[in-house]
């Protein structure tokens, strides 16, 4: 990933999206210094919960419920931390409030589950798009 090599934030970024149709999407600067990639994308997993829950209930007040939101996360390590407050010794030095997710998860609120890197359209948003890439989304 890219970024700001001078205080090494990277760029982050992820696409949500209903029918197949992106309606909203990001890539910025992660706002905190990440020590791995899988802490990188626990964190970019806890910035678009927040933004998927505001859009749930967003469409719920236009009366469009929609069905549980689906996360995806092309970093396995990352969906562990998610799900399992046991890796506590591996992330105790990530600020309280990224521990978000867990309370999220744990309520219902969102599924989070794995996707192939190739099939991540908020990829594209850290990275050089190639033509194919493109191409595909």
């Amino acid at each position: 990933m890219e970024g700001d090599r001078d205080n090494m934030r990277r760029t982050i970024g992820y696409v949500l999206t209903i029918g197949g149709k992106a309606i909203s999407w990001v890539s910025k600067l992660q706002s905190v210094v990440a020590l791995s990639m899988a802490e990188e994308e626990y964190v970019v997993a806890i910035e678009a919960s927040k933004e998927m829950i505001w859009l749930q209930r967003f469409l719920d007040e236009l009366g469009k419920k929609q069905e549980l939101g689906r996360l995806y996360s092309d970093i396995k390590s990352a969906i562990h931390f998610s799900k399992n407050s046991t890796f506590h010794s591996k992330t105790k030095h990530i600020q309280l409030k990224y521990h978000f997710i867990r309370s999220v998860l744990e309520d219902g609120q969102l599924k989070l589950e794995k996707i192939h890197t190739s099939h991540n359209p908020g990829y594209m948003l850290t990275k050089v798009v190639t033509r194919e890439k493109l191409r595909f989304c």
